[in-house]
Protein backbone atom coordinates (compact mmCIF):
# COMPACT_ATOMS: atom_id res chain seq x y z
CA UNK A 1 0.00 0.00 0.00
CA UNK A 2 2.91 2.32 -0.49
CA UNK A 3 4.13 1.68 -3.77
CA UNK A 4 7.50 4.26 -5.06
CA UNK A 5 5.92 4.30 -8.68
CA UNK A 6 2.69 3.94 -10.31
CA UNK A 7 1.51 3.72 -13.75
CA UNK A 8 -2.19 5.77 -14.11
CA UNK A 9 -3.54 4.20 -17.37
CA UNK A 10 -6.48 5.70 -19.24
CA UNK A 11 -5.48 9.14 -16.76
CA UNK A 12 -7.47 12.16 -18.06
CA UNK A 13 -5.65 15.46 -20.07
CA UNK A 14 -8.26 17.29 -17.97
CA UNK A 15 -7.83 18.82 -14.81
CA UNK A 16 -9.25 21.00 -12.26
CA UNK A 17 -12.97 20.59 -10.18
CA UNK A 18 -15.66 18.17 -11.71
CA UNK A 19 -12.44 16.66 -14.04
CA UNK A 20 -11.75 13.62 -11.12
CA UNK A 21 -7.90 13.75 -12.15
CA UNK A 22 -6.44 10.95 -10.11
CA UNK A 23 -3.36 12.15 -10.65
CA UNK A 24 -3.95 15.58 -9.28
CA UNK A 25 -6.20 13.98 -6.50
CA UNK A 26 -2.89 11.75 -5.70
CA UNK A 27 -0.82 14.87 -5.73
CA UNK A 28 -3.20 16.93 -3.59
CA UNK A 29 -3.25 13.28 -0.99
CA UNK A 30 0.33 13.72 -0.61
CA UNK A 31 1.97 11.26 -2.65
CA UNK A 32 5.65 11.82 -3.86
CA UNK A 33 6.60 9.14 -5.57
CA UNK A 34 6.84 8.41 -9.70
CA UNK A 35 3.80 8.82 -11.72
CA UNK A 36 3.65 7.56 -15.02
CA UNK A 37 0.55 8.46 -16.84
CA UNK A 38 -0.50 6.66 -20.27
CA UNK A 39 -2.74 7.90 -22.33
CA UNK A 40 -1.77 7.14 -25.98
CA UNK A 41 -3.88 10.94 -26.89
CA UNK A 42 -2.02 12.83 -24.73
CA UNK A 43 1.75 13.81 -25.03
CA UNK A 44 2.23 15.27 -21.64
CA UNK A 45 -0.36 15.56 -18.43
CA UNK A 46 0.45 18.11 -15.05
CA UNK A 47 3.42 18.41 -16.34
CA UNK A 48 4.77 14.84 -16.92
CA UNK A 49 4.94 13.07 -19.92
CA UNK A 50 2.54 10.62 -20.89
CA UNK A 51 3.05 7.48 -22.45
CA UNK A 52 1.10 5.72 -25.10
CA UNK A 53 0.80 2.40 -23.26
CA UNK A 54 2.69 0.96 -20.06
CA UNK A 55 4.99 -0.95 -22.32
CA UNK A 56 6.48 1.76 -23.43
CA UNK A 57 7.94 3.51 -19.81
CA UNK A 58 11.04 1.50 -20.09
CA UNK A 59 10.89 1.92 -15.94
CA UNK A 60 10.35 -0.14 -12.59
CA UNK A 61 6.40 0.06 -11.97
CA UNK A 62 5.17 -1.03 -8.87
CA UNK A 63 1.51 -0.66 -9.09
CA UNK A 64 -0.73 -0.02 -12.35
CA UNK A 65 -4.05 1.68 -11.91
CA UNK A 66 -6.64 1.06 -15.14
CA UNK A 67 -9.76 3.22 -15.38
CA UNK A 68 -10.11 2.60 -19.18
CA UNK A 69 -13.40 1.17 -20.61
CA UNK A 70 -13.93 -2.53 -20.11
CA UNK A 71 -13.09 -3.91 -22.95
CA UNK A 72 -9.54 -2.80 -22.94
CA UNK A 73 -9.16 -4.36 -19.79
CA UNK A 74 -7.62 -7.80 -20.53
CA UNK A 75 -5.21 -6.19 -22.99
CA UNK A 76 -4.06 -3.94 -20.40
CA UNK A 77 -3.21 -6.31 -18.16
CA UNK A 78 -1.22 -8.38 -20.57
CA UNK A 79 0.86 -5.72 -21.23
CA UNK A 80 1.17 -4.88 -17.02
CA UNK A 81 2.42 -8.64 -17.11
CA UNK A 82 4.60 -7.93 -20.03
CA UNK A 83 6.04 -5.35 -18.17
CA UNK A 84 6.73 -7.20 -15.15
CA UNK A 85 4.15 -5.18 -12.72
CA UNK A 86 3.20 -7.43 -10.35
CA UNK A 87 0.07 -5.03 -8.90
CA UNK A 88 -2.99 -3.28 -10.61
CA UNK A 89 -5.92 -1.72 -9.56
CA UNK A 90 -9.23 -2.27 -12.31
CA UNK A 91 -10.94 0.49 -11.39
CA UNK A 92 -13.95 0.11 -13.84
CA UNK A 93 -17.35 -1.64 -13.99
CA UNK A 94 -19.34 -4.16 -15.96
CA UNK A 95 -17.56 -7.18 -15.15
CA UNK A 96 -19.46 -10.20 -12.83
CA UNK A 97 -21.83 -7.63 -12.17
CA UNK A 98 -23.05 -6.65 -15.59
CA UNK A 99 -23.72 -9.19 -18.72
CA UNK A 100 -22.90 -12.25 -19.88
CA UNK A 101 -19.46 -11.17 -21.50
CA UNK A 102 -18.42 -9.19 -18.22
CA UNK A 103 -18.75 -12.03 -16.18
CA UNK A 104 -16.41 -14.25 -18.94
CA UNK A 105 -13.69 -11.14 -18.92
CA UNK A 106 -13.96 -11.58 -15.10
CA UNK A 107 -13.24 -15.49 -15.58
CA UNK A 108 -10.27 -13.73 -17.82
CA UNK A 109 -9.07 -11.95 -14.76
CA UNK A 110 -9.45 -14.19 -12.30
CA UNK A 111 -7.30 -16.90 -14.33
CA UNK A 112 -4.66 -14.28 -15.62
CA UNK A 113 -3.90 -13.35 -11.23
CA UNK A 114 -3.63 -17.43 -10.96
CA UNK A 115 -1.08 -17.98 -13.43
CA UNK A 116 0.19 -14.64 -14.71
CA UNK A 117 2.03 -13.45 -11.38
CA UNK A 118 0.44 -10.48 -10.98
CA UNK A 119 -2.36 -9.58 -7.80
CA UNK A 120 -5.47 -7.41 -8.98
CA UNK A 121 -7.55 -5.18 -7.30
CA UNK A 122 -11.23 -4.82 -7.86
CA UNK A 123 -12.51 -4.63 -10.74
CA UNK A 124 -14.86 -1.98 -9.91
CA UNK A 125 -13.30 -0.78 -7.07
CA UNK A 126 -11.24 3.30 -5.71
CA UNK A 127 -8.58 1.22 -4.37
CA UNK A 128 -6.76 1.84 -1.44
CA UNK A 129 -6.36 4.57 0.99
CA UNK A 130 -3.01 4.52 3.08
CA UNK A 131 -2.91 7.88 4.72
CA UNK A 132 0.75 7.40 6.42
CA UNK A 133 2.03 7.42 3.34
CA UNK A 134 0.68 9.61 1.38
CA UNK A 135 -1.00 7.48 -0.98
CA UNK A 136 -4.37 7.01 -2.31
CA UNK A 137 -5.42 5.45 -5.50
CA UNK A 138 -9.03 7.07 -5.10
CA UNK A 139 -10.14 9.30 -8.49
CA UNK A 140 -12.86 11.08 -5.78
CA UNK A 141 -11.02 13.57 -2.86
CA UNK A 142 -10.70 11.57 0.51
CA UNK A 143 -9.91 12.71 4.08
CA UNK A 144 -6.13 12.28 4.82
CA UNK A 145 -6.16 10.61 8.87
CA UNK A 146 -3.33 9.41 10.42
CA UNK A 147 -5.22 7.01 12.30
CA UNK A 148 -4.65 3.23 13.40
CA UNK A 149 -8.19 2.25 12.12
CA UNK A 150 -7.98 0.01 8.79
CA UNK A 151 -11.02 -0.46 6.79
CA UNK A 152 -11.73 -3.46 4.25
CA UNK A 153 -15.20 -2.57 2.13
CA UNK A 154 -16.20 -3.68 -0.88
CA UNK A 155 -17.73 -0.30 -2.22
CA UNK A 156 -16.00 3.54 -2.64
CA UNK A 157 -18.96 4.84 -0.62
CA UNK A 158 -16.92 4.09 2.26
CA UNK A 159 -14.28 6.02 1.37
CA UNK A 160 -15.68 9.31 0.16
CA UNK A 161 -18.15 9.18 3.32
CA UNK A 162 -16.21 7.62 6.22
CA UNK A 163 -18.16 9.72 8.77
CA UNK A 164 -21.20 7.85 7.94
CA UNK A 165 -19.62 4.70 8.14
CA UNK A 166 -16.59 3.87 9.91
CA UNK A 167 -15.68 7.13 11.03
CA UNK A 168 -12.45 7.09 10.13
CA UNK A 169 -9.96 5.70 8.22
CA UNK A 170 -6.10 5.22 8.23
CA UNK A 171 -5.99 2.87 5.60
CA UNK A 172 -8.04 1.09 3.30
CA UNK A 173 -8.92 -1.12 0.61
CA UNK A 174 -12.21 -0.73 -0.96
CA UNK A 175 -11.90 -4.57 -2.61
CA UNK A 176 -14.77 -4.46 -5.73
CA UNK A 177 -16.19 -6.68 -7.00
CA UNK A 178 -12.63 -8.79 -5.87
CA UNK A 179 -11.94 -11.05 -9.23
CA UNK A 180 -8.45 -11.94 -6.95
CA UNK A 181 -7.70 -10.29 -4.04
CA UNK A 182 -10.45 -10.76 -1.32
CA UNK A 183 -11.50 -10.23 2.44
CA UNK A 184 -8.88 -13.20 3.55
CA UNK A 185 -5.96 -11.03 1.79
CA UNK A 186 -7.16 -7.74 2.95
CA UNK A 187 -7.46 -8.78 6.75
CA UNK A 188 -4.29 -11.18 6.71
CA UNK A 189 -2.62 -7.28 5.36
CA UNK A 190 -4.01 -5.33 8.33
CA UNK A 191 -3.77 -8.11 10.44
CA UNK A 192 0.17 -7.75 10.36
CA UNK A 193 0.56 -4.01 9.68
CA UNK A 194 1.70 -2.57 12.99
CA UNK A 195 0.23 0.80 11.65
CA UNK A 196 -3.38 -0.54 12.05
CA UNK A 197 -4.89 -1.24 15.98
CA UNK A 198 -8.53 -1.72 15.09
CA UNK A 199 -10.18 -3.31 11.61
CA UNK A 200 -13.13 -2.34 10.49
CA UNK A 201 -15.25 -4.18 7.70
CA UNK A 202 -18.24 -3.45 5.77
CA UNK A 203 -19.27 -6.97 3.92
CA UNK A 204 -21.52 -7.36 1.22
CA UNK A 205 -20.82 -10.53 -0.55
CA UNK A 206 -18.21 -13.24 1.01
CA UNK A 207 -16.28 -16.39 -1.55
CA UNK A 208 -13.83 -17.58 1.51
CA UNK A 209 -15.85 -16.91 4.65
CA UNK A 210 -13.97 -20.19 6.15
CA UNK A 211 -10.47 -18.93 6.03
CA UNK A 212 -11.57 -15.47 6.59
CA UNK A 213 -13.28 -16.74 10.10
CA UNK A 214 -9.96 -19.05 10.64
CA UNK A 215 -8.23 -15.80 10.17
CA UNK A 216 -10.23 -13.73 11.89
CA UNK A 217 -10.71 -15.65 15.47
CA UNK A 218 -6.80 -15.38 15.45
CA UNK A 219 -6.29 -11.64 14.52
CA UNK A 220 -8.65 -10.57 17.14
CA UNK A 221 -6.39 -11.81 20.22
CA UNK A 222 -4.65 -8.67 19.17
CA UNK A 223 -6.83 -6.68 17.34
CA UNK A 224 -10.30 -5.66 17.90
CA UNK A 225 -12.79 -6.35 14.38
CA UNK A 226 -15.97 -4.71 13.93
CA UNK A 227 -17.71 -6.26 10.94
CA UNK A 228 -21.27 -5.16 9.52
CA UNK A 229 -22.94 -7.01 7.42
CA UNK A 230 -25.40 -6.20 4.13
CA UNK A 231 -27.74 -8.18 2.42
CA UNK A 232 -29.53 -9.37 5.48
CA UNK A 233 -33.24 -9.47 3.98
CA UNK A 234 -33.56 -11.84 0.88
CA UNK A 235 -33.94 -8.63 -1.62
CA UNK A 236 -30.69 -7.29 0.17
CA UNK A 237 -28.99 -10.25 -0.54
CA UNK A 238 -29.45 -10.38 -3.76
CA UNK A 239 -28.88 -6.98 -4.69
CA UNK A 240 -25.24 -7.41 -2.39
CA UNK A 241 -24.43 -10.60 -4.79
CA UNK A 242 -25.43 -8.21 -7.61
CA UNK A 243 -23.41 -5.60 -6.62
CA UNK A 244 -20.35 -7.44 -5.47
CA UNK A 245 -20.60 -10.27 -7.84
CA UNK A 246 -19.85 -12.73 -4.80
CA UNK A 247 -22.34 -14.74 -2.34
CA UNK A 248 -24.24 -12.69 0.40
CA UNK A 249 -24.91 -16.32 2.51
CA UNK A 250 -26.97 -17.26 5.29
CA UNK A 251 -27.38 -13.74 7.44
CA UNK A 252 -27.81 -15.42 10.37
CA UNK A 253 -25.14 -18.31 9.80
CA UNK A 254 -22.40 -15.38 9.40
CA UNK A 255 -23.67 -13.62 12.10
CA UNK A 256 -23.34 -16.68 14.28
CA UNK A 257 -20.39 -17.53 13.48
CA UNK A 258 -18.40 -13.98 13.28
CA UNK A 259 -19.37 -13.69 17.45
CA UNK A 260 -18.07 -16.90 18.17
CA UNK A 261 -14.89 -15.58 16.32
CA UNK A 262 -14.76 -12.69 18.64
CA UNK A 263 -15.59 -9.92 15.98
CA UNK A 264 -17.83 -7.16 17.17
CA UNK A 265 -20.89 -7.91 14.53
CA UNK A 266 -23.74 -4.66 13.98
CA UNK A 267 -26.79 -5.05 12.80
CA UNK A 268 -27.20 -1.20 11.95
CA UNK A 269 -24.14 0.18 9.58
CA UNK A 270 -24.93 3.39 11.54
CA UNK A 271 -23.21 1.80 14.28
CA UNK A 272 -20.31 1.71 13.19
CA UNK A 273 -18.69 4.78 13.94
CA UNK A 274 -19.52 4.50 17.27
CA UNK A 275 -18.04 0.75 17.79
CA UNK A 276 -14.63 1.94 15.66
CA UNK A 277 -13.94 4.65 17.94
CA UNK A 278 -14.82 2.88 21.30
CA UNK A 279 -12.68 -0.09 20.28
CA UNK A 280 -10.14 2.43 19.14
CA UNK A 281 -9.82 4.58 22.85
CA UNK A 282 -11.44 2.61 25.29
CA UNK A 283 -9.89 -0.25 27.25
CA UNK A 284 -11.99 -3.27 27.65
CA UNK A 285 -13.91 -3.77 30.53
CA UNK A 286 -13.10 -6.38 32.88
CA UNK A 287 -16.69 -6.88 34.11
CA UNK A 288 -20.24 -5.79 34.18
CA UNK A 289 -20.70 -3.89 36.53
CA UNK A 290 -21.53 0.05 35.98
CA UNK A 291 -21.49 3.48 38.00
CA UNK A 292 -23.64 6.28 36.57
CA UNK A 293 -22.54 9.73 37.40
CA UNK A 294 -26.04 12.19 36.65
CA UNK A 295 -27.29 15.29 36.74
CA UNK A 296 -30.48 14.15 35.96
CA UNK A 297 -32.69 11.16 37.64
CA UNK A 298 -34.23 10.82 34.74
CA UNK A 299 -31.58 9.85 32.82
CA UNK A 300 -30.01 7.58 35.14
CA UNK A 301 -33.77 5.41 35.04
CA UNK A 302 -33.41 5.38 30.88
CA UNK A 303 -29.56 3.68 31.69
CA UNK A 304 -30.69 1.19 33.64
CA UNK A 305 -33.11 0.34 31.28
CA UNK A 306 -30.13 -0.28 28.92
CA UNK A 307 -27.53 -1.50 31.03
CA UNK A 308 -30.03 -4.35 31.87
CA UNK A 309 -31.12 -5.06 28.30
CA UNK A 310 -27.47 -5.45 27.21
CA UNK A 311 -26.39 -7.94 30.20
CA UNK A 312 -24.99 -5.03 32.69
CA UNK A 313 -25.64 -4.35 35.72
CA UNK A 314 -25.83 -1.15 38.43
CA UNK A 315 -22.05 -1.35 40.41
CA UNK A 316 -22.65 -1.49 44.24
CA UNK A 317 -20.67 1.40 44.94
CA UNK A 318 -18.38 0.97 48.20
CA UNK A 319 -18.94 2.91 51.22
CA UNK A 320 -15.87 4.84 50.80
CA UNK A 321 -17.28 6.08 47.25
CA UNK A 322 -20.79 7.15 48.86
CA UNK A 323 -18.97 9.03 51.89
CA UNK A 324 -17.00 11.16 49.20
CA UNK A 325 -19.64 12.40 47.33
CA UNK A 326 -22.00 12.22 50.51
CA UNK A 327 -19.30 14.98 51.91
CA UNK A 328 -20.83 17.82 49.29
CA UNK A 329 -24.18 16.79 49.16
CA UNK A 330 -27.45 18.27 51.61
CA UNK A 331 -27.84 15.94 54.31
CA UNK A 332 -30.99 15.34 53.47
CA UNK A 333 -30.04 13.77 49.63
CA UNK A 334 -29.71 9.77 49.94
CA UNK A 335 -26.88 8.60 47.26
CA UNK A 336 -26.42 5.34 45.64
CA UNK A 337 -26.40 4.32 41.65
CA UNK A 338 -26.90 6.05 39.65
CA UNK A 339 -25.12 9.15 41.61
CA UNK A 340 -27.30 11.97 41.30
CA UNK A 341 -24.89 14.51 42.13
CA UNK A 342 -27.34 17.73 41.04
CA UNK A 343 -27.71 18.94 44.55
CA UNK A 344 -24.23 18.91 45.29
CA UNK A 345 -23.40 20.76 42.28
CA UNK A 346 -26.12 23.67 43.31
CA UNK A 347 -24.17 23.59 46.80
CA UNK A 348 -20.23 23.32 45.09
CA UNK A 349 -20.09 24.01 41.18
CA UNK A 350 -20.12 21.47 38.84
CA UNK A 351 -16.58 21.27 38.45
CA UNK A 352 -15.33 20.25 41.72
CA UNK A 353 -18.80 18.04 42.48
CA UNK A 354 -18.15 16.03 38.97
CA UNK A 355 -14.45 15.52 39.23
CA UNK A 356 -14.56 14.07 43.07
CA UNK A 357 -17.48 11.68 42.19
CA UNK A 358 -15.62 10.59 39.00
CA UNK A 359 -12.01 10.06 40.67
CA UNK A 360 -13.98 8.08 43.47
CA UNK A 361 -16.03 5.63 40.78
CA UNK A 362 -12.38 5.40 39.65
CA UNK A 363 -10.77 4.23 42.64
CA UNK A 364 -13.95 2.13 43.43
CA UNK A 365 -13.08 -1.72 43.07
CA UNK A 366 -16.80 -2.76 42.97
CA UNK A 367 -16.78 -0.71 39.44
CA UNK A 368 -15.73 -1.56 35.70
CA UNK A 369 -16.65 0.93 33.87
CA UNK A 370 -18.62 4.43 34.27
CA UNK A 371 -20.87 6.15 32.14
CA UNK A 372 -21.40 10.39 32.52
CA UNK A 373 -24.44 12.22 32.19
CA UNK A 374 -23.41 15.95 31.38
CA UNK A 375 -25.27 19.57 30.49
CA UNK A 376 -23.80 20.32 27.19
CA UNK A 377 -24.38 24.60 27.78
CA UNK A 378 -24.09 27.64 25.87
CA UNK A 379 -20.59 29.25 26.12
CA UNK A 380 -22.45 31.97 28.60
CA UNK A 381 -23.02 29.06 30.49
CA UNK A 382 -19.70 27.59 30.57
CA UNK A 383 -19.69 26.85 35.03
CA UNK A 384 -21.48 23.72 34.03
CA UNK A 385 -19.85 22.12 31.43
CA UNK A 386 -17.51 20.01 32.96
CA UNK A 387 -15.56 18.41 30.02
CA UNK A 388 -11.84 19.75 31.22
CA UNK A 389 -12.50 18.93 34.54
CA UNK A 390 -13.39 14.91 33.94
CA UNK A 391 -10.52 14.98 31.35
CA UNK A 392 -8.08 15.84 33.51
CA UNK A 393 -9.15 13.30 36.22
CA UNK A 394 -9.66 10.32 33.58
CA UNK A 395 -5.47 11.82 32.27
CA UNK A 396 -4.26 11.30 36.03
CA UNK A 397 -6.39 7.80 36.41
CA UNK A 398 -4.70 4.29 34.93
CA UNK A 399 -6.42 3.75 31.57
CA UNK A 400 -8.02 0.83 33.36
CA UNK A 401 -11.55 1.41 32.82
CA UNK A 402 -13.59 2.87 30.30
CA UNK A 403 -15.30 6.35 30.67
CA UNK A 404 -18.01 7.39 28.10
CA UNK A 405 -20.66 9.98 28.08
CA UNK A 406 -23.95 11.66 27.19
CA UNK A 407 -24.69 14.94 27.03
CA UNK A 408 -28.15 17.32 26.73
CA UNK A 409 -28.63 20.83 25.88
CA UNK A 410 -28.02 23.78 23.32
CA UNK A 411 -24.17 22.63 22.33
CA UNK A 412 -24.20 18.95 22.44
CA UNK A 413 -21.68 19.02 19.32
CA UNK A 414 -19.12 21.52 20.38
CA UNK A 415 -18.88 19.85 23.97
CA UNK A 416 -19.29 16.41 23.07
CA UNK A 417 -15.61 17.71 20.70
CA UNK A 418 -13.97 19.25 24.09
CA UNK A 419 -14.79 16.09 25.90
CA UNK A 420 -12.85 13.96 23.41
CA UNK A 421 -10.02 15.87 22.67
CA UNK A 422 -8.02 13.70 24.76
CA UNK A 423 -8.82 10.67 23.56
CA UNK A 424 -10.27 9.25 27.09
CA UNK A 425 -13.57 9.88 27.15
CA UNK A 426 -16.07 8.89 24.30
CA UNK A 427 -19.68 10.69 24.08
CA UNK A 428 -22.66 9.23 22.16
CA UNK A 429 -25.30 10.09 20.90
CA UNK A 430 -27.91 8.44 22.61
CA UNK A 431 -28.23 6.30 25.74
CA UNK A 432 -29.01 3.62 23.98
CA UNK A 433 -25.79 3.61 22.17
CA UNK A 434 -23.89 4.55 25.16
CA UNK A 435 -24.64 1.55 26.93
CA UNK A 436 -24.19 -0.64 24.09
CA UNK A 437 -20.20 0.65 23.65
CA UNK A 438 -20.25 -0.93 26.98
CA UNK A 439 -21.22 -4.30 25.92
CA UNK A 440 -18.88 -4.08 23.17
CA UNK A 441 -15.95 -3.09 26.15
CA UNK A 442 -17.25 -6.22 27.91
CA UNK A 443 -17.47 -8.57 25.29
CA UNK A 444 -13.41 -7.65 24.17
CA UNK A 445 -12.73 -8.38 27.65
CA UNK A 446 -13.83 -11.60 27.64
CA UNK A 447 -11.99 -12.44 24.23
CA UNK A 448 -8.74 -11.58 25.71
CA UNK A 449 -8.98 -13.51 28.70
CA UNK A 450 -10.56 -16.54 26.39
CA UNK A 451 -7.28 -16.47 24.13
CA UNK A 452 -5.41 -16.20 27.82
CA UNK A 453 -6.64 -19.13 29.14
CA UNK A 454 -5.92 -21.12 25.76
Amino acid sequence: MDPKSVALIGISRRSGPGSFNLMETMCDFGYSGEIYPVNPSAGEILGKKAFPDVTAVKKEIDLAVITTPRETTLKILQDCVAANIKAAIVVNQGFNDADHLGRQMHRQMVEMAAGDGIRILGPNTLGIINSFAGFTTSFMPVTRQRVGIGLICQSGIHFVGPNNFSGMIGKGIDLGNSCDIGLYDALKYFADDPDIQVIAVHMEGLNQINDFLTLAARVVKEKPMVVHKGGRSDTGAKAAMSHTGSLAGDYKLIQAAMKQAGITFLEESGQMPYAVKTQHHLPPMRGNRVAVITFSGAAGIIIIDGLERHGLQLAALSPETIDQVAALSPGWMPLSNPLDIWPAVMKHGAGKVYSLALEAVLNDPNVDGIVCVAIAPLPEFSFLNVAEALNEVVENSPREKPVIGWTYGPNSTEVQTQFESKNRIMVYPTLELATWALTWLRDRCKIMMRHDEI
